[in-house]
């Protein structure tokens, strides 16, 4: 598959992350500068999803398999993301809390949707594809985008250090519930990929990268960051957060390209 689409697929599931831990961050204990500016981001990540779907064909995907919908729908979907993402910003802009709120509860839904309709499946897929594929996007997208997040609010305490620690906390734990749904998933999929394939020496160097990298560092990290909030040092734990998105982000895109005409979620 074309490495572009695999990116895509990764840019929709960091929206679809991003957009949920925002959807359930507190506006009472964080400034509403903070949802302006990273539905900007989210729109700005669309944008150029838009630019990959209109840009990569049907010849670059998998022999046998086929898109859930057409590029045309899905260009759609993505132009819809950016124009909400867009709207939500307005909303944020002009402290209008409640309808601000409301459009990032919309829009991790429509991000996951469209996540989910950008993915290629076998022809002859059955429903537990669909099954895997929607526990895939959704364990993926919780960990990149929770810790995206709270390393972009670990950031934001930087320019507001008066804001309560509750929502970074609360962030944090969101980071190590994803990592142990993701560990959960990855797990048995790649139990299932030894049992059933034929596996090489170089997967087994890049599954050793997706592991350690994407999930034991990163749980790692993020503890250390919840020790650092003890003191409390938010420069400190947004410099640990910054290490901690580096390594979901390499962990997650081994992942998908691991994962590249396999079934099981890695």
């Amino acid at each position: 598959m074309s490495l572009l689409w695999e990116i895509l697929q990764f840019v929709l599931r960091l929206s679809f992350g991003v957009s949920l831990a925002m959807a359930i961050t507190n506006p009472k204990h964080v400034t509403s500068g903070f949802f302006k500016v990273h539905l900007w981001v989210i729109m700005g990540l669309n944008v150029f999803g838009g630019l990959v779907v209109w840009t990569v064909s049907d010849e670059h995907l998998p022999e046998d398999s086929g898109r859930l919908i057409s590029q045309t729908s899905l260009l759609i979907l993505v132009i819809a993301n950016a124009v909400l993402s867009y709207a939500g910003a307005v909303s944020w802009l002009y402290e209008k809390t409640k309808p601000g709120q409301w459009i990032l509860v919309v829009l991790t839904a429509l991000t996951l949707a469209t996540a989910y309709q950008s993915s290629v499946l076998p022809t002859d897929n059955a429903t537990s594809h669909h099954l895997i594929l929607l526990a895939d996007i959704i364990t993926s997208g919780l960990l990149v985008g929770s810790v995206t997040t709270a390393m972009l609010l670990g950031h934001w305490y930087l320019n507001t250090p008066t804001m309560d620690l509750v929502p970074l906390r609360k962030l944090l734990w969101l980071c190590i519930i994803a990592i142990v749904l993701r560990t959960i998933l990855s797990g048995t999929g790649t139990t299932l990929t030894i049992l059933n394939t034929e596996v090489t020496t170089t997967w087994w160097i890049f599954v050793s990268l997706r592991w350690m990298a994407g999930l034991i560092i990163s749980l790692g990290l993020i503890s250390m960051t919840f020790l650092t909030l003890r003191v409390p040092n938010t420069q400190s734990a947004t410099g640990i957060l910054y290490a901690a998105t580096i390594v979901v982000f390499i962990g997650e895109l081994t992942a998908r390209v691991l994962a590249d005409n396999v079934l099981y979620p890695l």
